[in-house]
């Protein structure tokens, strides 16, 4: 998966959760599409308390323009898929 912004480029989140540019595209597998809307990130700190387990996660939630609701998720610079809903 890859989240780009409107000149092509990967949108970045920094460790406060500040986006580097709004997402205007995603790219799920060999298609990519244009968004209608997104929302987030959500920052997500898991086992902040233990050193050798925290994770530290962003999460975002985009509509495509075809109708695809997806949940999206980026730890350090690598973006994923979690869900899709229907």
């Amino acid at each position: 998966v890859e989240m780009l912004d409107a000149s092509g480029a990967p949108v970045v989140v920094s460790g406060r959760g500040v986006v580097s540019a709004p997402p205007a595209t995603v790219r799920v597998g060999g298609t990519t599409e244009p968004l209608q809307a997104w929302a987030g990130p959500w920052p997500v700190d898991e086992r902040w308390w233990d050193a050798v387990r925290a994770r530290r996660t962003a999460r975002f939630q985009v509509l495509t323009r075809s109708g695809r609701l997806l949940l999206l998720g980026v730890e350090r610079g690598q973006w994923w898929l979690s869900a899709e809903y229907c």
